[in-house]
């Protein structure tokens, strides 16, 4: 098995993979995240080391661990650095999260996902 980075054009629901080739990432992203038919590219990023349990779909902290990555930021969005690149995933998933938080404490209920309040700018 093997880590892979799927990415779409609109960058919303980048995520790693763990699948058998590109392909498989590429058709487990689409069908998983609802977008068509080539949408997503799928990059190699490395083999899932000898030992770690690496089930196909969506990787483990402990997984990205195991393939050398340093988990920067825990929570969504995720912030991992591998062989010295850093990947973000689920934008999009932080973002509804930030505007649920947003209309929930405008409702005086405070910030129900836990997401940091927007600065004004």
């Amino acid at each position: 098995m093997n880590l892979y980075w799927v990415e779409t054009e609109d960058h919303d629901e980048d995520w790693f993979v763990v699948a058998r080739n590109e392909q498989e990432a590429v058709a487990f992203h689409e069908e998983s995240e609802g977008y068509e038919e080539g949408d997503a590219v799928a990059t190699f990023i490395v083999q899932i080391p000898a030992g770690a349990e690496g089930a196909a779909g969506w990787p483990t902290h402990e997984l990205l661990e195991a393939c050398g990555a340093n988990i920067l930021r825990e929570e969504t969005p995720r912030v991992v650095e591998i062989l010295g690149r850093q990947f973000c995933e689920g934008l999009l998933d932080h973002e509804i999260s930030q505007l649920s938080d947003d209309a929930f404490e405008s409702r005086g209920l405070g910030r129900l996902n836990k997401t940091k309040p927007r600065t004004e700018s």
